[in-house]
């Protein structure tokens, strides 16, 4: 008895030829739920930075500050520069008997021979010695320069000659520029058209007018009377007429009245005279006298209480 094996092949359809799977039917009212998302979970907590760089008084942002500055224009334009007291603070190495701090100021933009540095006591408390933070490009004794925007700052922390901790920061300091109108206001005053001549003894007193910027600033000035004369005063308080001689050409003045002179020069002459004894007779010295009057000033004419024609001329004070 033979058995015979048959074998049969079968071809499988290639992947062209599978028909595409329908999707089934979503019943209303279901839910399609998102499929689980597969990934690395974060740690959601960092380690905060170390607190280290420059404390403001009366703001609690570490490295942040305004400084502000004046801009003022109109008929008095001019600039006011400021500062900002800050102290610098290292959580990592707190102040302690012995300690300073040197930072210096390594932003691109500033001086580097030297650059701009602080070299502050750093012995108690939270924080440094203060130091003056103002705008400039170059070291300065008084105060410490920084640039508009974000500076870079190295620091070390010593302890007499050792380095403690040294390090870098960065600190945003933003100028804010405050516009302001500022014009001349006016000053009103009396003055003697001579400035040598003291006011009690003015002969020619006028007003000034003067507007001014500052103390010393004075953008224009008027004075009233606009004249260019100056007038010298000559009063007569004598109980007589006086006669006399002003750049010789005579002139009379009558008892207790005044004369005005507006020459740049002035000579005097007048005649003064003494009664003595001589020989057992009364004998009269007459003499000429002159002098010469200093411009815008108040003169009198005087005589001797013992001799009504010892004439002289002297100061007229207003007093």
């Amino acid at each position: 008895m033979s058995i015979s094996l048959v074998l049969i092949f079968f071809r499988a359809p290639s992947l062209a030829q599978i028909p595409p799977l329908k999707p089934l039917p979503i019943e209303e009212g279901s839910e399609i739920q998102p499929a689980p998302e597969i990934g690395i979970e974060e740690d959601s907590e960092t380690e905060p930075a170390p607190e280290i760089g420059w404390e403001f008084l009366g703001s609690r942002e570490l490295n942040q500050t305004e400084i502000h500055e004046i801009d003022y224009v109109g008929e008095c334009p001019g600039y006011s520069s400021s500062y900002r007291e800050a102290r610098f603070t290292s959580i990592t190495t707190p102040p302690a008997r012995k300690r300073r701090v040197i930072v210096r100021n390594i932003t691109r933009g500033v001086a580097s021979d030297p650059y701009p540095y602080t070299d502050r006591e750093y012995d108690h408390g939270r924080s440094s010695e203060g130091t003056r933070m103002s705008f400039g490009t170059r070291h300065d004794s008084k105060e410490f320069h920084v640039l508009d925007g974000e500076n870079t700052f190295e620091y070390e922390i010593k302890e007499r000659d050792r380095v403690l901790e040294s390090g870098v920061f960065t600190a945003v300091i933003k100028r804010n520029i405050d516009v302001r109108q500022r014009d001349s206001y006016p000053i009103t005053k009396s003055v003697c058209m001579n400035s040598e001549v003291p006011m009690s003894l003015c002969a020619d007193i006028r007003t000034l007018t003067q507007y001014k910027c500052g103390s010393d600033w004075v953008i224009q000035s008027f004075i009233q009377p606009n004249t260019t004369e100056v007038g010298t005063l000559i009063s007569n308080q004598t109980p007589y007429s006086v006669k006399y001689w002003i750049n010789d050409r005579i002139q009379k003045l009558s008892s207790g009245s005044e004369r005005i002179y507006t020459n740049n020069f002035l000579n005097i002459k007048f005649k003064s005279c003494s009664v003595g004894t001589g020989d057992g007779k009364n004998a009269k010295d007459c003499t000429n006298k002159t002098r010469s009057l200093e411009r815008g000033k108040r003169y009198k004419f005087t005589v001797s209480e013992l001799d009504y024609e010892s004439v002289d001329i002297e100061d007229y004070s207003r007093s």
